[in-house]
């Protein structure tokens, strides 16, 4: 996995705690060969980060800050989606709940950042 570009200390634990919460839970549910996948397209997604970053400004340092955790969640939810089945039900329920509440904290602490600028 790519190293991520963070925009403070702050951004970082969060997001990074983010992270490290859905790898792990995911890893607990999916086999060796899918959760390889589900970590090739996490790549993608801080590539996204990363790459939109250079261009960061006034304008759209809210939408860089928040790609991770709102593309995690969408990729995350679509993965949970294709894993369910009556047996684990359950278990993707209660794994669903968890995620959208960290998502929501998150989100939350990432909203009131401040964007720090050298002026």
């Amino acid at each position: 996995m790519r190293k991520v570009i963070y925009a403070n200390h702050e951004h970082q634990i969060l997001v990074s705690n983010y992270i490290l919460v859905t790898k792990d839970l995911i890893k607990d549910l999916a086999s060796d060969t899918k959760y390889s996948q589900y970590l090739e397209i996490l790549d993608i997604i801080i590539e996204y980060h990363n790459t939109y970053g250079n261009a960061v400004n006034r304008q759209n340092w809210y939408d860089w800050i928040m790609i991770i955790p709102i593309n995690l969640s969408v990729m995350t939810n679509g993965f949970l989606a294709g894993c369910e089945s009556k047996r684990n039900q359950k278990r993707i329920y209660s794994i669903r709940s968890i995620l959208t509440n960290l998502l929501e904290d998150t989100v939350a602490k990432i909203d009131l950042m401040k964007l720090e600028t050298n002026d």
